[in-house]
């Protein structure tokens, strides 16, 4: 893993249901749907052409989608670099999944009409929610299906080297929407 300094860290969720999840842990990779989108490297770093496509496949959508999901598409493409961290908040087994991005960005046919917008990565810790800081839970649970984790970066670090959360939660209100 590359230096803590260098690094950035990334939240990514696996589609409304979680159906994502397989591919994310069996095939170890992380993925984004979009699959209209095609190969995203044939736009190339281009944040503009990205709103076109977008523009040209969802026409019905509201002005504030396209910056959003461009902006997601981009970063995923060109701004993720091998050696960073994605955290993986599982809805299915409430458990938060740190990896490292091991590959470049990659257009996979086998996915195309699912998620073929694809990063291999190499998961490397899974611990539960309660390790994690309220703070550190909702920035995870960004309502982005790709974002970069700012705020509690350094906490999600931290639980990958084994050290222990400063201030962990008595109870995950994410989950189970009750405060004490």
């Amino acid at each position: 893993m590359a230096n803590s300094q260098e690094v950035s860290v990334w939240g990514i969720h696996a589609g409304k249901t979680g159906d994502a999840q397989s591919i994310f842990l069996k095939e170890n990779c992380v993925a984004l749907g979009w699959p209209e989108m095609g190969n995203l490297k044939d736009l190339g770093a281009d944040r503009e052409a990205f709103k076109e496509k977008l523009i040209k496949f969802f026409p019905d959508r509201k002005p504030g989608y396209y910056p959003n999901a461009a902006g997601q598409l981009y970063r995923f493409a060109h701004e993720m670099q091998k050696g960073d961290i994605i955290i993986y908040p599982s809805k299915v087994d409430k458990q938060i999944h740190i990896g490292e991005i091991t590959g470049d960005y990659k257009f996979s046919a086998e996915h195309t009409k699912t998620y073929p917008q694809q990063r291999a990565v190499k998961w490397l810790k899974t611990l539960p929610r309660t390790q994690f800081s309220q703070g550190a839970l909702y920035e995870s649970g960004s309502a982005m299906s790709f974002f970069l984790i700012k705020n509690f970066a350094n906490e999600f670090l931290s639980a990958l080297e084994g050290k222990e959360s400063i201030l962990p939660p008595t109870q995950d209100e994410s989950i189970s929407g009750v405060s004490e």
